[in-house]
């Protein structure tokens, strides 16, 4: 199981969102860090960089997963468009 941090940006994003995509949100990080080996959702590392994405909607989380601490920090959620900016 890991825990999850959000960076500043991100749980700013998180508090500002339409709430429905931000409960799905939570509820999908929650389901990925209590177990990432079997977590069926659109979740993908991204080419050429450590991170990982998460998809909920049109919604992007960009993750990394620091394995010594063992913890899924979360460091920006936004929409698609803006996501990898």
């Amino acid at each position: 199981m890991l825990n999850i941090r959000f960076a500043k940006p991100a749980l700013k994003a998180l508090i500002k969102m339409p709430r429905g995509i931000a409960t799905r949100m939570r509820s999908e990080l929650e389901s990925l860090a209590t177990d990432p080996a079997t977590y069926r959702g659109d979740w993908k590392p991204m080419q050429g960089s450590s991170f990982w994405r998460l998809r909920v909607g049109d919604w992007r989380a960009i993750c990394d997963i620091r394995n010594g601490e063992l913890v899924l920090l979360v460091l920006k959620i936004a929409p698609r468009g803006d996501a990898y900016k």
